[in-house]
């Protein structure tokens, strides 16, 4: 990329400034939003509107429209794959037409707007049968991809209203179609996914034996493939199925999956409402102590959401709760019969009382400190004075204690003078490997010169980096917090909000409407 970056064509360098923003964002590389962002505005305006060009020109606004899809920015995306749309036709390129079709239908559906997501996706379709003989064997896999995506779409039509039958009868055709087409020689992980459809489509028809089926035959490819998004998925929906259909023992066996496989601390709908089935499962088998136990992590884990992910998570979701609070009711009840249980649930009800009081209490407490740290920041942006301090390279009291400090050091330099702390790779054995030393003596050299840890050195090195992003650059505030994240080397939103809030006193949402307040 950077040789085309170099190149003397407007096109070309064009293109290379488009694709290395896109395989960075991607490849979640460190990333200088507003060099790119210029490059383009810059040279893009020159390209001549010429049939020579528009190959290229749909090629940059592809990549645009990539680019902007991962940064969670929907809306220009949308208008980047319709510019790329126009100038496929422009040029007569089937390929690229069949191709930006898909990509418009899908960002269509992502915005809610279904309507216009199937007729782009059938579109597409329809263009993909008139010219079968023109791509030749990209015929079937070109086929496969919009049928697929057409199912999808009925089935969150059918999803949206379940009185419209021909939604889900028009889903259940396009996934039964495909499995009847051998010429598309599907995978494990692609057979999976249309049995996973046909799964969901049943257990929104309520006809949970016939969905059970199907998700077990899912779950089989799944499994073949590796595949654990769609395991995570697949044994939930299948345990729901089977709870529907009053099998418990497999209800709770597919459940105790989901929960084997969750390995981040995100909190989503799936994993809080395996607790409220499992809660429900063991108290209608008599196990009061698991019961208990899945209703209590139930509603600590709901204390702990944000509003904004509250806000996230459907409407269900709120109905549930009050079914859930009114479960914990009914086991109270249950164990208070009893002597030794009633002792129990008075402990646990008091400590719930005791865990509201206290996030309260720290609450208001944060809320306060929160408010103190950010109008120290928002001082020093007003005065434009520095904002953040790198812990190394500007510690002038630092006594060097011989040469192989002094080589750390100079490594630990390095290493923020380049940034290598924003790689998502980062961590204390590859950067002792980069400096040339080992771990434990990497880990000693931070904490007698920082008083900190290797892993609070690197939150610090790149919270201070998001800051200066933050206070500097209004695009980077557009992001997503999980974007934001991304930039700094992190893995997902959540870990990156704590690690934030631990430092700044405030999240990075509360952040950025301060700073643009201020601003």
């Amino acid at each position: 990329m950077d040789k085309l970056q170099k190149s003397t064509s407007i096109p070309y360098k064009t293109f290379g400034y488009a694709a290395s923003e896109y395989l960075k964002i991607r490849e979640k590389e460190s990333l200088n939003v507003s060099f790119y962002l210029d490059s383009i505005n810059k040279y893009l305006p020159s390209i001549l509107k010429t049939t020579n060009n528009y190959p290229i020109l749909f090629d940059i606004y592809i990549l645009l429209g990539n680019s902007n899809k991962r940064k969670g920015l929907i809306k220009p995306a949308l208008q980047d794959y319709i510019t790329a749309e126009n100038y496929a036709l422009l040029a007569n390129d089937i390929e690229r037409t069949i191709k930006i079709k898909g990509n418009i239908a899908l960002i269509y559906q992502d915005m809610g707007e279904l309507d216009k997501a199937l007729n782009k996706a059938k579109e597409a379709l329809e263009l993909i049968e008139i010219n079968k003989e023109a791509l030749s064997n990209k015929y079937y896999e070109n086929k496969y991809k919009r049928m697929f995506n057409i199912a999808a779409i009925y089935a969150t039509l059918y999803k949206s209203d379940k009185k419209k039958h021909q939604f889900a009868d028009s889903s259940l055709h396009y996934y039964n179609s495909i499995l009847k087409t051998k010429e598309f020689n599907l995978n494990n992980y692609y057979t999976g996914k249309v049995y996973y459809g046909k799964g969901t489509i049943y257990t929104l028809k309520e006809e949970y034996f016939k969905a059970s089926s199907l998700l077990e035959k899912s779950l089989e490819f799944f499994e073949k493939s590796k595949s654990q998004s769609y395991l995570y998925k697949g044994y939930y929906n299948n345990a729901y199925n089977y709870y529907m259909s009053d099998n418990l023992n497999k209800a709770k066996k597919n459940f105790l999956k989901v929960l084997k496989i969750k390995k981040d601390t995100i909190l989503d709908y799936n994993y809080l409402h395996t607790h409220y089935y499992l809660s429900k499962i063991h108290s209608k088998q008599n196990k009061i102590d698991s019961a208990k136990y899945h209703l209590n992590t139930f509603i600590i884990d709901y204390s702990k959401l944000t509003s904004r992910k509250k806000q996230q998570i459907n409407g269900a979701y709120k109905i549930d709760l009050d079914k859930k609070i009114k479960e914990l009711k009914e086991l109270k009840e249950y164990i208070a019969n009893k002597s030794f249980y009633y002792k129990t649930i008075f402990i646990i009800l008091v400590l719930i009382l005791l865990i509201i009081s206290f996030l309260v209490v720290k609450n208001s407490k944060e809320k306060r400190k929160a408010n103190e740290k950010l109008d120290e920041l928002l001082a020093k942006i007003s005065k434009k004075e520095e904002l953040t301090q790198k812990p190394f390279s500007t510690s002038n009291d630092i006594k060097i204690k011989g040469e192989q400090h002094e080589q750390i050091i100079k490594g630990l330099l390095k290493i923020e003078e380049k940034e290598y702390f924003l790689k998502e790779e980062f961590n204390l054995y590859n950067a002792a490997k980069k400096i040339g030393t080992n771990t434990t003596y990497l880990s000693k050299i931070i904490k007698d010169y920082k008083k900190m840890s290797f892993n609070d050195y690197t939150n610090e090195l790149r919270i201070n980096y998001i800051i200066e992003a933050l206070s500097n650059n209004k695009k980077v505030r557009s992001y997503t917090t999980q974007a934001i994240g991304e930039l700094a080397g992190y893995k997902n939103a959540k870990s990156f909000t704590r690690i934030f809030k631990k430092h700044v006193g405030i999240t990075p949402y509360q952040f950025i409407e301060k700073i643009d307040k201020a601003l």
